[in-house]
């Protein structure tokens, strides 16, 4: 665009039934006034027309399908990682025919987008590309990474959504250093109970959410409201024990002071009205005198004034300097820190610490593959969506190397190689896939990739969910493991808690006696189907009206 300016190369490279499209960072040129905001990589390439046989491939929370027809003409946009309501991999794909192709973008992947297009221009096209975000400001500095796709086509035997799934699976395992559950059970015993084992989360304790002070300093800061200290947390570990319910990895929500999102980055001491150290440290090795794995809970993303290490330098920065703000949770206000900083400050140093408590599993860092990769504009540590993407991923390597295994809150896979578990793919609370515009089929696309991966349940809905409930069924269809919650209920404000339609509490012993009792039907169909857990997900096809069948990579079909 010599008017404007502007140059940039595009390389095109073809390796048996893969082409590469590239457009290098180093060819691009501005010499004019105008600055490139958006690169979108060869729009509608490949596009099909209204009415023809097949499909796009959408990797949005789990998966979806949307067919060529019927629809209204339009430009859909969804961002790669920027919310675990949007694409949670880099993945795209279309079936045309007997035909098909798999999209992966390979770099830049932090910073992208795609576009579906549905019944769009005089031809009603059907198509879905990617666009890079080059900045996001005109002063900033232009992405320093390649803009990469690749498209795998697909021979006639693999062209449908399971084929674009299981090629970017292969192409995790030759590229990305990520590894098969199976293979990392084998290293790790740790990780090797979590995958057979009936994971439960227990909130200790928390301030009040919402709290009208958000500011907290330690002479307005409200008492945190105490659900089961560790006292009462033993006897919760005895009643699974006494009904036989042998294999349980215990998550502790809320152990650190001021309770659960109460001072972050301040973890230590523990908190007091729990116990303090010496119970929690009582109450670890009791559980695993009963064959049980007690792990933690812990987060280095968000910061909160009332901690004794608050530090406007550690915070991650808007483009104006200004600090970047998190939710309103027990602590108040929270804060963003930038992850490198959290790495190098906190995470180094508290994760041996936690471990020498007695903890060990599959430990739960919060918040790192839920909330996409953001910049950090400080001058002192500045990081692009890249390199936060990068700092994410080795917290959660450091607490796999010193706990056994690692596990966060959301499926945004840039932390692939370095996560073990996970608490919920899709949305539903939130944004329902199924109401999307363009979405025909939902579809288990994610799992297809990362079943046998990772340990995952599929949604806060299907949470404390029971055999023959609808979301406990779905949740089997798609592979995912049961997740129990104590206290998952958490905000004053009912109506608005998110972790599915029923909460666990321990407000005596028969009550604990109760639900324990339900709990056990739950861990009885994990022990039968836990194996599955090490084996890929190869079919999936609906057989009548709600009812499915799941085909594993050892031939068992549920």
């Amino acid at each position: 665009q010599g008017d404007l300016g502007l140059s940039l190369a595009i390389d095109f490279a073809a390796d048996n039934d893969v082409l590469t499209v590239t457009a290098p960072a180093g060819t691009i040129s501005e010499t004019g006034n105008a600055r490139l905001k958006t690169l979108r990589l060869l729009p509608r390439f490949g596009a099909a027309a209204e009415g023809e046989q097949g499909y796009l491939v959408i990797a949005q929370q789990s998966g979806a399908l949307c067919r060529f027809r019927d629809k209204k003409p339009a430009e859909h946009w969804v961002s790669v990682y920027q919310s675990l309501c949007q694409c949670p991999m880099p993945l795209f794909g279309m079936v045309r025919g007997n035909s098909g192709a798999a999209g992966i973008i390979t770099s830049g992947q932090c910073d992208a987008r795609f576009c579906i297009s549905t019944a769009w221009g005089p031809e009603k096209q059907y198509a879905m590309d990617p666009a890079f975000t080059l900045r996001s400001h005109r002063e900033e500095t232009r992405l320093p990474d390649d803009a990469a796709v690749q498209y795998h086509f697909l021979p006639a035997g693999e062209a449908s959504w399971l084929g674009v799934g299981k090629r970017y699976r292969q192409y995790n395992f030759a590229h990305r250093d990520v590894r098969p559950l199976r293979r990392r059970t084998a290293e790790s015993p740790e990780l090797a109970y979590s995958a057979r084992a009936l994971q439960v989360r227990v909130r200790l304790g928390v301030k009040p959410v919402p709290y009208e002070i958000k500011e907290q300093t330690p002479e307005n800061e409200p008492p945190m409201r105490v659900f089961c200290d560790f006292t009462r947390l033993r006897h919760l570990f005895d009643e699974f024990h006494r009904q036989g319910i042998e294999r349980v990895e215990f998550c502790l929500v809320g152990w650190n002071r001021g309770g659960h999102d109460g001072r972050y980055p301040q973890i230590f001491p523990v908190e007091p009205l729990l116990g303090g150290e010496d119970e929690l440290r009582k109450t670890i090795r009791h559980g695993q005198s009963l064959g049980y794995q007690v792990v933690a809970h812990d987060c280095y993303y968000g910061a909160y004034r009332i901690s004794d290490q608050w530090d406007e330098a550690y915070l991650r920065k808007k483009f104006d300097g200004t600090l970047r703000k998190g939710g309103t949770w027990g602590g108040g206000q929270s804060y963003n820190i930038c992850l490198a900083r959290a790495d190098e400050l906190f995470a180094r140093r508290d994760l041996p610490r936690i471990c020498e408590l007695g903890f060990k599993g599959c430990h739960y860092t919060d918040v790192l593959s839920i909330i996409g990769p953001r910049p950090c504009y400080d001058p002192n540590h500045p990081q692009t969506r890249s390199q936060d993407a990068e700092s994410a991923t080795r917290i959660l390597a450091r607490a796999r190397d010193v706990f056994g295994g690692s596990q966060s809150e959301g499926s945004l896979d840039f932390v692939a190689p370095a996560l073990d578990r996970l608490l919920y793919i899709n949305c539903d609370k939130w944004s329902p896939l199924a109401k999307k515009p363009y979405v025909d089929t939902c579809v288990p696309l994610y799992q297809t990739v990362y079943h046998g991966v990772f340990l995952y349940n599929l949604s806060t809905n299907v949470v404390n969910s029971l055999p023959g409930e609808d979301g406990y069924l779905q949740n089997l269809e798609y592979g995912g493991t049961p997740l129990i919650y104590f206290y998952g209920h958490f905000l004053l404000d009912e109506g608005k808690n998110w972790l599915g339609q029923r909460d666990y509490r321990y407000d005596d012993a028969e009550g604990l006696r109760q639900a324990v009792t339900e709990i056990r039907k739950v861990s009885d169909d994990l022990q039968r189907l836990g194996h599955l857990q090490m084996e890929f997900l190869e079919d999936h096809r609906p057989l009548a009206d709600g009812v499915f069948e799941t085909v594993y990579s050892n031939g068992e079909r549920l």
